[in-house]
């Protein structure tokens, strides 16, 4: 008999070890979109803003909005607080097509958040629609001798300047707002993607390794390193380009939206590079160094962002990590927002310390936030 027993009982622990790990519950999550959603809509001021001030206000405000808008939970089109933030956007539509204020720039950033907020709605026009798709393939680097052709940037420094984040924004936005992906502008903009991977099969520029990661531009890393265009003298040693997980997601989620399938070997790689480097405690990649030693928590929100979005999409559902360790993404990515949260009686706060990027900003940091939520009680 106890043999019996202990046979039982080490079967038992064996099956606990093997059982995948659980996600959150629907209850869990949708208490604190609930609470995420509050603390938005207590910023919403009577002429469409989400916050006070002027610095980045125009984007910040379509991206709370557009959170709100976004099911599960979706706040009405016609509620007056996201009717307000639709006429305050739609007012700075430029004659030619960019929705941005004139004074600060950052014309293809705001004329994407324009497009995915008129998408989330369903209330932007034909012609308004129309005029932003084009106003962003304007702003697409068409020199073909140049690393970053088919690539797309903030809009006001020129060509050249173009960068994985701003061209990720720009597939998303053109996408949901019914570019194909077939559109020859769009498979420009699929080869600058391939130029920021870190993979030797598709980047033929000289930094390129095989980690299957990405980075912020063909020329240049946010988390160490960059590369001056120009070839390698002989015996020069080749240039590193470190690869970190907000970009990886964000080229990730941008092959999949250009209807990759994950197991092409673009997005496989980047996928392994995503399991050999699995947290949600930091920004995977960024560097922390004497003079910044917490420099691994910059971008952390928006990274929490842009994983939400790409597991959406390739839903993975439970994920075997490199070491064989099984996690299911949408508890880890949870338990990391949870944990983050500044609750005020119904409403749930974030601020990202390390202000780099804005994320000091808690509209904006809380915006990221509602979207990764949403994310994930979507995939439940």
């Amino acid at each position: 008999m106890l043999c019996r027993a202990l046979t039982v009982t080490l079967l038992a622990a064996a099956t606990a070890v093997a059982a995948d790990p659980l996600p959150p519950t629907v209850a869990e999550v949708d208490k604190l979109i609930d609470q995420a959603q509050a603390f938005l809509l207590s910023q919403a001021e009577p002429g469409g803003k989400f916050m006070k001030g002027e610095k980045f206000v125009l984007g910040i405000s379509g991206l709370a909005a557009e959170a709100l808008a976004t099911a599960p939970k979706a706040i009405p089109a016609d509620d007056p607080r996201i009717a307000a933030t639709l006429s305050y956007m739609g007012g700075f539509q430029q004659p030619d097509g960019g929705v941005y204020d004139p004074a600060e720039g950052i014309g293809n950033y705001n004329t994407c958040i324009a497009l995915m907020l008129w998408t989330a709605t369903g209330k932007g026009t034909t012609a308004q629609i129309s005029k932003a798709q084009e106003y962003i393939f304007s702003l697409q680097n068409k020199d073909a001798k140049n690393p970053s052709l088919g690539g797309m940037g903030y809009g006001s420094k020129g060509p050249g300047w173009e960068d994985l984040s701003n061209t990720s924004w720009a597939i998303a936005a053109l996408r949901g707002s019914g570019v194909p992906s077939s559109d020859p502008r769009m498979q420009e903009a699929l080869k600058f993607l391939e130029r920021c991977q870190d993979l030797s099969s598709v980047n033929k520029l000289p930094w390129a390794r095989d980690s299957g990661g990405a980075v912020y531009s063909p020329d240049e890393s946010k988390a160490e390193g960059s590369w001056n265009r120009e070839a390698l003298k002989p015996g020069e040693a080749p240039p590193k380009l470190e690869p970190y997980a907000s970009m990886t997601y964000a080229l990730i989620s941008s092959y999949v939206v250009l209807d990759l399938k994950p197991e092409d070997p673009r997005v496989a790689a980047a996928l392994g590079w995503v399991k050999a480097h699995w947290t949600f405690d930091r920004n995977p990649g960024m560097v922390n160094t004497a003079k910044k030693p917490t420099a691994d928590q910059q971008g952390l929100y928006y990274y929490f962002r842009v994983a939400s979005k790409t597991f959406e999409k390739v839903k993975p559902g439970v994920i075997e990590l490199k070491d064989g360790t099984k996690v299911d993404w949408r508890r880890d990515l949870f338990d990391a927002i949870a944990k983050r949260a500044k609750i005020e009686g119904d409403k749930a706060i974030w601020s990202n310390e390390q202000d780099r990027w804005a994320e000091g900003m808690p509209t904006l940091t809380t915006s990221y936030v509602l979207r990764s939520l949403k994310g994930i009680r979507a995939s439940l």
